[in-house]
């Protein structure tokens, strides 16, 4: 798959924490009470986190191995969009991966696993944009997937 040889190009490109054990992918599912597409639970134990060309994918780096903190901590801002109210917080299976710095977050819609289905929520926006993690991160990386949400809308 093209867009799997440029994602790998990527991550040696770019920044990445490094594999989570299965375990730690477990406990973050049962934390969460979602169930992660296959895709993300792959990047998770292959990769746990990544920075790649201006685009970070929230993982589960290891607190003691992230300090001070470069990769978010895909619980972590789970649980804090929720207590505040912030977009996707009213669906619980909705799990942010990312954000574009403008407010637009997107998220994983667990209810489609074990397919991967990526939502963008912010203002203005509310649209699946992707049904594979690895050519999103790719059209995030390269500012893409705005062009093909306007083509869509």
């Amino acid at each position: 798959m093209a867009y799997n040889h440029k994602f790998e190009e990527m991550c040696a490109d770019g920044e990445t924490f490094g594999p989570v054990p299965e375990a730690a992918v477990a406990a973050a599912e049962a934390d969460l009470n979602v169930k992660f597409p296959e895709q993300y639970r792959e990047f998770l134990q292959r990769y746990g986190s990544g920075l790649f060309r201006g685009a970070e994918i929230y993982g589960l780096p290891d607190p003691e191995q992230n300090d001070p903190p470069l990769w978010q901590d895909v619980a972590k801002v789970t649980k804090q969009l929720r207590e505040w109210e912030q977009a996707g917080a009213g669906n619980p299976e909705y799990i942010p991966i990312a954000d574009d710095g403008t407010g637009v977050y997107f998220f994983l819609d667990t209810k489609a696993s074990p397919r991967t289905k990526i939502v963008a929520l912010g203002p203005g926006v509310e649209r699946e944009v992707s049904s594979d993690l690895f050519a999103f991160v790719v059209d995030l990386s390269e500012e893409r997937w705005l062009r093909k949400f306007e083509q869509l809308g």
